[in-house]
């Protein structure tokens, strides 16, 4: 899993928030850095893209509603992303084990996260020296490829040692796990997503009545097991109905 270990960290360091080499923040840390997308190119690496999407977009659900205000990283979904997808696949456990796992890995994408802000800030200064010298190089180097440097130490190095030295470890560990805790984080696991949801409603939902569409979309899915594509236009003609009802009823009032 040499190869592997290689091509799945480098993909962790491409799609991190700190590089620009797939578009910087937009492409590379909104589109590369999402664990569904982390999970595909996952699957796409260990030759399972089915198996890599769906445990992608279950951890996904998990972050659907994480954002990043100001450079504040409560959890590193592209850490996550890569690496508990990576080693759910290797070890072969359920994607609701994966989401178990993507939180502390999440975290410990979080103190990488940290420990680049803090030393790229002595880099700030250096530039900020060289630019006063007008010593072009070094201003140069300061403010693209120190930090770049810095930024594939922390992000590749950790991502390769905890897929190429831990994955076997994982894979002994989770043979001693005895059946019932196996259970017990596949039920955690299992809640984690809604979790995240509920996260994202309570950003998005600001009138209690806009609910009804979730609870509705809800029920066709899960109790008339609908096509969540058509539930999806469903929803999109009903916002629309309610959008132009309401402009109409606004237009009367004046």
């Amino acid at each position: 899993m040499l190869w592997e270990s290689i091509f799945i960290a480098f993909f962790a360091y491409l799609g991190w928030i700190a590089t620009p080499w797939l578009g910087g923040q937009a492409i590379a840390w909104y589109v590369f850095g999402r664990p569904l997308i982390a999970g595909t190119v996952v699957g796409f690496i260990l030759g399972d893209v089915q198996t890599g999407m769906v445990i992608g977009a279950t951890i996904n659900a998990l972050y659907i509603g994480a954002i990043t205000p100001g450079g504040a990283m409560a959890a590193d979904m592209n850490f996550a992303g890569y690496i508990a997808t990576a080693l759910a696949m290797m070890t072969k456990v359920s994607p609701e084990v994966a989401v178990s796992m993507a939180v502390p890995l999440g975290l410990i994408g979080t103190f990488t996260w940290q420990a680049f802000a803090t030393i790229n800030a002595f880099f700030a200064h250096l530039a900020d020296r060289y630019a006063k010298e007008a010593q072009l190089g070094k201003f140069t180097f300061m403010l693209l490829g120190a930090p770049q440097i810095l930024a594939f130490i922390l992000r590749f190095v950790p991502a390769f040692l905890v897929l190429y030295l831990g994955a076997p470890i994982a894979e002994q560990v989770l043979k001693l796990i005895p059946d019932w805790f196996t259970h017990v984080l596949t039920v955690v696991g299992g809640l984690l997503p809604a979790l995240g949801m509920a996260v994202l409603l309570k950003m998005l939902v600001r009138e209690t009545s806009i609910l009804a569409y979730f609870i509705l979309g809800f029920l066709a899915v899960a109790a008339l097991k609908l096509p969540i594509f058509a539930v999806a236009l469903a929803g999109v003609a009903l916002a629309l109905i309610s959008f132009s009802l309401g402009r109409k009823e606004g237009e009367a009032h004046v």
